[in-house]
């Protein structure tokens, strides 16, 4: 690795499994000091990395949070759930995220730091019954860019990350229905979810973990309230086409 976040100081929730411990061992393996937040102790234990057993949820966790990790350079809001409860969807994946940019703006102003909020896809395209998941991640990207513009006087820069289809244990979870409901195996599902993409495939955790490494560097100094698409080229895809075949 370069080294390019030799002394950064990070902060990753949801940083046990999938993407987010992908984040943290990336930006690790960079230079940063990294802390992983999550609501389950063995999986934060497993990534090697400090760790604080917390529920983002909470305003006392975030208030602990912030009173053991009072400094930070950067912080990746990465944490999030699979479920049809707006409102859990909506205290996940945006009141927390919002609360805990708040809560470090101060310090994020003294490091020059930045943020990285991790959406979905999914606020970016329509599948009937996700509307719970899907607006509260299209609210992420709209809260990216309003932090853009209110804290980048500040000199913070705030960017979000749109993964497609990530191999995690989330996306392993969902792949179950498929498997079911067709009598094939993981690696099948994961073809079938993924046959109109551009790229065929799935991704790695470790491959959206390399795009928050270039946003949370120096190579993106004049980036911020912009969304990086992750997904092997799906939203390019004209649907109306693929009756016509490959």
């Amino acid at each position: 690795m370069t080294g390019k976040l030799n002394g950064r100081r990070a902060l990753v929730t949801g940083g046990g499994t999938g993407i987010g411990a992908a984040i943290a061992r990336r930006l690790f393996a960079e230079g940063a000091h990294v802390t992983v937040i999550g609501r389950r102790a063995e999986p934060l234990a497993a990534t090697g990395l400090p760790y604080v057993v917390a529920d983002v949820t909470s305003a006392s966790d975030r208030s602990r949070i912030v009173a053991e990790l009072p400094d930070i350079d950067l912080l990746v809001n990465n944490a999030g759930v699979t479920t049809d409860d707006w409102s859990v969807s909506s205290e996940v994946h945006v009141a927390a995220p919002k609360a805990l940019v708040e809560a470090y703006t101060t310090s994020l102003e003294s490091a020059h730091g930045c943020i990285i909020n991790i959406a979905s896809v999914a606020g970016l395209s329509a599948a009937a019954g996700a509307s719970a998941y899907a607006a509260a991640k299209a609210a992420v990207l709209h809260l990216t860019r309003v932090q853009a513009v209110e804290l980048g006087p500040r000199g913070i820069r705030v960017n979000a990350i749109a993964p497609g289809w990530i191999r995690t244990p989330m996306a392993d979870d969902e792949m179950q229905m498929i498997m079911q409901r067709d009598g094939v195996d993981l690696e099948t599902a994961y073809s079938i979810v993924t046959r109109h993409l551009p790229l065929r495939r799935a991704a790695e955790p470790e491959e959206i973990a390399g795009v928050v490494a270039f946003l949370a560097s120096s190579d993106a100094s004049f980036i911020t309230g912009a969304t990086i698409v992750a997904d092997g080229g799906g939203l390019v895809v004209d649907v109306g086409m693929l009756a016509f075949g490959d």
